[in-house]
């Protein structure tokens, strides 16, 4: 008989060890004296009426008497349905008052708070991100390299064919076929310098990570907010790129008239 594992099993329902070896042992053999079930339960005798008395306060356990004197002479447990009828009802109680407690702490909670941690390491970075695109539900906006684009590919697929608006701006100049708005950085060695290992991405207007590695993942690490104030300024950065890139490839002419090759005179100031 696996009595380890009932004696686990009733632990799990509130028993200590020495009430679920005596309630066992008044199962086998019952009305049962302290001595007897001591012997059959191998809890220590000092140790059984205290046992006893706290499991007749809980009503796990009864004494029954006999004679004219009417001394007890033993015990008895409460049925093993009637035990789990018990456990069942109030577990059952149990979970339905926390279903409307919990709804109620989440309801009222504070809506100020926004969660702002650093994540360390290339790969736990780009978890990270993936999750996030795969949560999206209504738009992405992403600035980043070809090689990390490459990787977060899938999920960003899958978020655009549900439905998902993106928009994205590639650092490389390599060309990227893909089905949503893609734009590409002027190719200006001196300002794609202070790009590097860059991304950053904003997912529904609601949460926002900005991502940095040196060279080979090194030092990698990302922030990641939910504060309105960095959502706005990660977005609005983003926008800005892409809107200064789509202008410089417009006016490339004009540009490098007035600032000179890669618009040296111009980028070095800044």
């Amino acid at each position: 008989m696996k009595i380890n594992e009932i004696s686990n099993s009733l632990k799990e329902l509130g028993f200590t060890e020495y009430e679920a070896k005596v309630y066992i042992a008044l199962l086998r053999s019952h009305p049962s004296n302290g001595n007897i079930i001591a012997t059959l339960s191998g809890v220590p005798a000092p140790k059984v009426y205290e046992t006893l008395r706290k499991m007749q306060e809980r009503e796990i356990v009864s004494s029954v008497s006999g004679g004219n004197k009417g001394n007890k002479i033993g015990y008895i447990p409460i049925s093993y349905q009637d035990l789990l009828d018990q456990k069942r009802k109030a577990f059952l109680e149990n979970v339905n008052f926390l279903e409307k407690a919990l709804e109620e702490i989440s309801t009222t909670s504070d809506t100020n708070w926004t969660e702002l941690f650093t994540i360390h390491g290339y790969s736990a970075s780009i978890d990270a991100i993936h999750s996030a695109i795969e949560s999206s539900k209504t738009q992405i906006l992403l600035n980043g390299w070809m090689k990390e684009l490459k990787i977060l590919m899938e999920p960003l697929l899958a978020a655009f064919n549900r439905d998902v608006e993106i928009v994205t701006l590639t650092f490389d100049q390599e060309d990227l076929k893909v089905p949503w708005k893609n734009f590409t950085h002027y190719q200006i060695n001196n300002a794609l310098r202070r790009h590097t290992g860059e991304l950053c991405i904003v997912i529904d207007n609601e949460k926002s990570i900005i991502f940095k590695t040196l060279n080979e993942g090194v030092g990698a690490h990302a922030v990641i907010s939910s504060h309105p104030s960095t959502v706005m300024t990660t977005s609005n950065y983003i926008r800005h790129d892409i809107l200064v890139n789509r202008m410089t490839f417009e006016f490339k002419e004009e540009l490098e008239k007035r600032y000179g090759k890669d618009f040296d005179k111009h980028i070095n100031d800044i």
